[in-house]
């Protein structure tokens, strides 16, 4: 059977018509050939290969899942291809399709806040003259605590010129943070001092 659809897919749609776990199918054709036996039981061998192949004839997974829940939900056993097509294009319908697809109820979406960035909350504070100094608990940053305690002295003491000098290269995130801390605890005594 001509598909586009992957032989997992085949077997997301086949486990849909039974109860109990099915075993993964190596290729796409063995998966189409287990869907058209697991129709064949649900809907009759008459309609199980016409269903079959207009299911995998779908152009991708959620329009294959809304023909499989048309072909399943049509209580007429003498349906034909067109109208297991036109009662696919209404089950097709985005909601549906994925509900079905994840197989799980619709809910509406929680309205999320809006996501702040804690390095914008810490450039602000620097702005206003504060600046604490990152957080280099985390086993990664072990090499380079000694070198922030420097920059964290420095900047306790307001030494501008001192935390200029300091050379940071910045090739990981240990150093960025500290780079970073640096521009900002400047920019933090300027503030304090009123230069800006």
């Amino acid at each position: 059977m001509n598909t586009i659809l992957t032989a997992a897919q085949i077997n997301r749609l086949a486990q849909r018509l039974s109860d109990k776990p099915l075993g993964r199918s190596a290729s796409a054709t063995t998966a189409a050939e287990r869907l058209q036996r697991l129709l064949a039981v649900r809907i009759g061998t008459e309609r199980a290969a016409a269903s079959a192949k207009v299911i995998l004839g779908a152009p991708g997974f959620e329009t294959a899942v809304g023909r499989l829940v048309a072909e399943i939900e049509c209580d007429d056993d003498e349906a034909d291809v067109g109208t297991l097509a036109a009662a696919s294009a209404v089950a097709n319908a985005p909601a549906l399709v994925s509900e079905i697809a994840t197989k799980t109820p619709l809910q509406p979406e929680p309205a999320a806040p809006p996501r702040r960035r804690k390095d914008a909350d810490v450039e602000a504070r620097a702005r206003q003259g504060e600046l604490p100094p990152p957080d280099f608990s985390a086993a990664t940053h072990d090499r380079f605590r000694a070198k922030l305690e420097g920059l964290v002295a420095l900047a306790e003491k307001g030494d501008i010129d001192g935390l200029r000098a300091v050379v940071i290269n910045p090739v990981s995130s240990s150093p960025k943070a500290m780079a970073r801390y640096r521009d900002l605890a400047v920019m933090a005594i300027e503030v304090r001092e009123g230069r800006a």
